[in-house]
């Protein structure tokens, strides 16, 4: 392939078969994250070199049951292995099967192999398998099916090398095809490869029902639903044939204690407990194994800012880089830990197959709201960013539930409040214990339950106002729990935080930049960038008298006119706040000393006393809980929704949201 930079290598199958598992140990830490072709859904390739000479870019596709697309991930699969441009187009397909449920699995590759790709089929779960007493007849089901059948372990990485070579040299199934439509349903396809121009049958059967949708034409043919249950059924039939001749399952040497400990996970008592206590753990671990290296990076940072002032010549560089570039650095690093330990909880979750079990666990509880368990899904995945969270929203097939979970996904307390929560919290909560168990962790819990509420009473309240109809059946297939692979975990917590870090540091060091310009000068005085310079009084520059014009507005809240500046700013993302009251306070302090302790040392003008109390820190602290401070995220509801006038409206509603809330909070605590 000398037109091409790389081998485009795809991972197909089910969810819950070791794809991503699969994905790391193919291509390590060297991924990258972007957008399907046309498509906002967000994708994960990765590089590495198979071969002398070979470069294969290998990517993950999402989980799908079948390649009919009925939902977007499938419609996403659907379309990216019957791309046919050069610069998309698919060269090989790794297909996954859990060789503990082989059946859904063998179904979805029986139908990339009717499009006539070049495939190999992994079986994963080796050591389940063996575990379990099971034995598949690879070289068997190698020949029925025509391509090489590998068995893998993705954690010991057995088998990769194997699989490698077989990728290497596959070519498309010489049993071609495994799905022969017949009677009605052939002259209705005969119709299609004609109009498409297509050789391959099953690629003209895909393009044909996808264009089609629910309703036929009369000279089509029977209609496309009934056609996709026929070709269930007929696959279904061989898979079932398969399995009973090259598959073997011992139940005397099964030792699953799955079903065991479901009865307490999934139960609906002691699973509810089950779930706060591990939710009560994450919190208590968020500060007590935080806090330490937390603490390490603000007061280095603060250091560097001391010995910068000390040996760079004072003016207008060694000012910008003491004051507005370094503590701008602070307000990323310093949360690294907490946001890292946060995606290693949800990770092992992942892992460990018990996310699964909070989705089921919550369903009964969503439903009185107008939500199923479907809607835990962007819930959950909005405790890390509120973007894709709603992006996952188009697998719900009920519209209205969906539009309620966009509604109310953005109240779900999201990576981005985590710095915010944190700063607020270590400075107004003191640091104490309560029977065992540390307070600043104990609100941080409540500030995370809080936002869950706020999400389910939102959904009520509109569930109410919105026409009703029955909400469908929910259906899961529990994965068995394992042990949580390191490799995926250390992985998934890398990339999460680099994403942090990048994108959300590139925003808050540019800002913080812009603020220390805005603080250092002002209307009265042009800046001199030729001469050593004294810093201006704050209060006198562009930036005191922007906050001193938003102040009255936030007043009654508590705020001065700097918190008003950095509630204000933060609208462009959320974790902006620390970086900008970091460089505010940072603009006139000639020790510099860590944030904490010079927003400690801010002191009220009227009473003389701490200006940040805990009415001021609660009345902050729940104005952030409700607010919708992310501009992406108005963006992208915008976009999912088709309707600015939604985005709008939700923007405006959580926005006098927070602020009642945070008035009310003010008003009894001060």
């Amino acid at each position: 392939m000398p037109d091409k930079k790389a081998l485009r290598i795809a991972l197909v199958g089910r969810p819950n078969t070791g794809k991503s598992s699969l994905f790391n140990r193919l291509t390590g830490m060297n991924q990258k994250v972007g957008n399907y072709p046309g498509v906002t859904m967000e994708r994960t390739t990765g590089l590495s070199k198979w071969a002398p000479g070979v470069l294969a870019e290998v990517v993950d596709l999402p989980g799908v049951y079948s390649l009919h697309a009925s939902s977007s991930d499938e419609e996403v699969v659907m379309n990216a292995l019957l791309q046919e441009s050069p610069e998309e187009r698919i060269d090989r397909v790794i297909g996954l099967a859990d060789g503990t449920n082989l059946k859904t699995c063998l179904f979805v590759f029986s139908q990339v192999l009717d499009l006539g790709l070049p495939a190999v089929l992994a079986v994963t779960m080796r050591d389940e398998m063996e575990r379990r007493g099971m034995e598949l007849k690879v070289d068997e089901l190698a020949q029925t099916l025509g391509c090489a059948v590998v068995l893998v372990n993705t954690r010991s990485g057995e088998g990769l090398e194997e699989l490698r070579e077989a990728v290497l040299q596959a070519k498309p199934s010489s049993k071609l095809p495994f799905f022969q439509p017949g009677g009605l349903h052939l002259r209705w396809l005969a119709q299609v490869q004609e109009d498409q121009g297509l050789e391959l049958p099953y690629r003209a059967w895909l393009l044909g029902l996808k264009t089609a949708g629910d309703s036929a034409q009369e000279t089509s043919g029977p209609a496309p639903k009934r056609a996709r249950t026929d070709e269930a059924i007929q696959r279904y039939r061989q898979v079932n044939q398969w399995l009973r001749a090259y598959f073997i399952a011992d139940p005397v040497k099964d030792r699953r204690w799955t079903a065991r400990l479901d009865r307490i996970v999934v139960h609906p008592l002691w699973g509810s407990v089950v779930l706060f206590g591990l939710l009560f753990i994450l919190f208590q671990a968020l500060f007590y194994g935080s806090e330490a290296p937390m603490n390490f990076i603000d007061d280095q940072l603060a250091l560097l800012s001391s010995w910068v002032t000390e040996q760079v010549p004072l003016g207008f560089l060694a000012h910008l880089i003491s004051k507005g570039l370094i503590p701008g650095i602070a307000g990323v690093l310093m949360f690294i830990p907490q946001i890292a330990l946060l995606f290693a909880f949800i990770s092992l979750l992942e892992e460990s197959g018990y996310m699964a079990r909070v989705v089921f666990i919550m369903d009964r509880f969503m439903r009185p709201f107008g939500l199923s368990g479907k809607s835990v899904v962007p819930m959950v995945s909005g405790t890390a960013c509120a973007i894709p969270a709603i992006m996952s929203t188009r697998n719900m097939e009920n519209s209205r539930e969906r539009f309620l979970a966009i509604a109310v996904t953005p109240l779900i307390t999201c990576s981005a409040r985590l710095p915010v929560y944190a700063l607020l919290i270590g400075l107004v909560i003191p640091n104490q214990s309560f029977f065992g168990m540390n307070v600043r962790g104990v609100v941080l819990l409540a500030l995370y339950a809080l936002g869950f509420i706020a999400a389910l009473a939102g959904s009520a309240l509109l569930n109410r106002m919105m026409p009703a109809k029955k909400t469908p059946a929910f259906l899961l297939e529990m994965p068995p729990y394992r042990v949580p692979q390191w490799r995926n975990v250390i992985t998934a917590v890398w990339n999460r935080t680099k994403s942090f870090v990048s994108e959300a540091g590139k925003i808050i060091l540019a800002i913080s930049v812009v603020l220390w310009f805005l603080a250092s000068f002002g209307p009265d005085r042009s800046p001199d960038f030729s001469q050593e310079r004294s810093p201006l009084p704050i209060e006198e520059s562009y930036i005191g008298y922007a906050g001193k014009a938003i102040e009255p507005v936030m007043a009654p809240l508590g705020f001065d006119w700097k918190i008003s500046v950095a509630v204000v700013s933060s609208f462009v993302a959320r974790e902006v706040f620390v970086g900008t009251m970091a460089t505010l306070y940072s603009v006139d302090d000639e020790d510099s000393t860590t944030i904490r302790a010079q927003m400690a040392r801010e002191v009220n003008p009227k009473t003389g006393a701490p200006f940040f109390t805990l009415a001021v820190g609660v009345s902050l602290l729940l104005f952030y809980a409700f607010a919708m401070q992310c501009m992406s995220t108005f963006a992208v509801v915008a976009r999912e929704t088709q309707s600015y006038r939604f985005a709008i409206v939700q923007f405006i509603a959580l926005g006098l949201l927070a602020y009642g809330v945070a008035w009310m909070a003010y008003v009894l605590l001060r």
